[in-house]
């Protein structure tokens, strides 16, 4: 199915507002970076500065110094991975943060993947198993201090049966690298749940250089197995995303050109029933005063 015939099947009413938020690459950053960052995306209107883990910084510690960094803006781990720690820790630290910084921590879970965390030393188990496992343990944790904070919790989930248990055990999901008719498909298994949308915008207006930029940006993602049985569900072929990518299927997954054209998608992705869209940031200084103003634009424009 293309993406046109997507949108007018699944296309309703946009909803009045969506909230915004921002991948925070923190491994590139000292502290110092890491809190002007912060407060950058705040003074731009972001609503939750999300941070992801990978082989660099702890994601609960990062959200703690971002926290102490900024006055009203929420952060949350995007995404905080099931294998790395057990569920009761999990559930320790989410809430000292909760209570610490006023209610201001969102919960993001993932699984990685198998290439992921092999070197890890973790053992790969059936997806769905490990979160019920994993989310059981977590709601069955007593921790030896009072938790007087909420706090949200989402999953990156791709499959139906992980969109699914997102929707009825969870506050939502997160997608990424995906087309407008699968954030359709989404919102409808998570009925009331939140739908999150990783997004990564090239904020290069020539096509050909956008669409290489793109390339680079998701090129450790493209061997991936577990994305190309996602892939080949929206219908596209092997050759599509072989070599990088075809320009068509960097042009379904990946926001670029122009800020009013990248608005532009994010109206698209709205339509389709995303609640919150975070921007991956590419060719962007996010150092600089520019780089925050055209995301300001972006969120506030």
């Amino acid at each position: 199915m293309s993406e046109s015939t997507a949108s007018v099947q699944h296309s309703k009413s946009a909803p009045t507002s969506v909230e915004y938020g921002v991948m925070c690459p923190a491994d590139r950053m000292d502290n110092q970076q890491l809190a002007a960052y912060a407060r950058g995306a705040e003074e731009a209107g972001i609503d939750t500065i999300w941070v992801p883990e990978l082989y660099g910084r702890d994601p609960f510690v990062t959200c703690a110094l971002i926290l102490g960094a900024t006055r009203n803006v929420r952060v949350g781990t995007a995404i905080a991975n099931v294998y790395v720690r057990d569920a009761r820790a999990t559930k320790a630290a989410a809430y000292s943060l909760a209570d610490g910084y006023g209610d201001r921590f969102d919960l993001g879970l993932g699984l990685s993947n198998k290439v992921g965390n092999a070197p890890r030393g973790h053992d790969w188990l059936a997806p769905l198993k490990k979160m019920n496992d994993f989310i059981d343990r977590f709601d069955e944790a007593e921790l030896m201090f009072p938790q007087s904070g909420h706090v949200p919790r989402f999953l990156a989930a791709h499959g139906p049966k992980l969109m699914a248990f997102a929707g009825n055990r969870l506050d939502g999901a997160f997608t990424y690298l995906q087309t407008l008719d699968y954030s359709a498909e989404a919102k409808h298994r998570l009925g009331d749940g939140k739908l999150i949308l990783m997004q990564p915008s090239v904020f290069i207006e020539d096509p050909a250089q956008a669409r290489d930029m793109a390339r680079k940006a998701i090129a450790i993602y493209m061997p991936l197995t577990n994305y190309h049985r996602a892939w080949r569900e929206r219908g596209f072929a092997d050759a599509d995303f072989a070599d990088g990518g075809a320009d068509h299927f960097i042009d379904a997954l990946i926001a670029w050109g122009s800020v009013d054209r990248i608005r532009e998608r994010y109206q698209a992705q709205r339509t389709q029933g995303v609640d919150h869209i975070i921007i991956i940031p590419v060719k962007l200084d996010m150092n600089s005063t520019s780089g925050w103003r055209t995301v300001e634009q972006l969120v506030l424009g």
